[in-house]
């Protein structure tokens, strides 16, 4: 059975969050009942928000039931340790809940060229 969340992290080369993709929902339970799933959700929403209090959101939002994007923009120096420290943040939740939830979370990263 295919995890029911999956969910796309790009990193830098460096490490920075440069955004992230988030597709499924919680199958066949009712919104809100799939604890992994709102778990990593919040991890998510609270990211995303952080990044766009900073102004580093290039795009992003919820277009659609099921699927949560966020594309930063190009940063500057100080920005960068920061956005370390929120990649960190996420791959440690995510992958811990992944291993919690193998069944209902994939977790994937993939480089990008800065």
């Amino acid at each position: 059975m295919a995890p029911v969340l999956r969910i796309r992290l790009a990193l830098s080369p460096r490490g920075e969050l440069r955004g992230f993709e988030a597709e499924g929902h919680a199958g066949a339970l009712a919104a809100g009942s799939n604890t992994a799933c709102a778990a990593a959700t919040s991890l998510l929403r609270t990211a995303g928000t952080l990044c766009a209090e900073r102004g580093l959101v290039q795009a992003g939002g919820a277009p659609e039931p099921g699927l949560m994007r966020m594309r930063l923009a190009a940063t500057a120096d100080p920005d960068e340790a920061w956005l370390r420290g929120v990649a960190d943040f996420l791959l440690r939740g995510l992958t811990d809940l992944a291993r919690e939830f193998p069944r209902e979370i994939l977790v994937r990263t993939e480089q990008t060229e800065v």
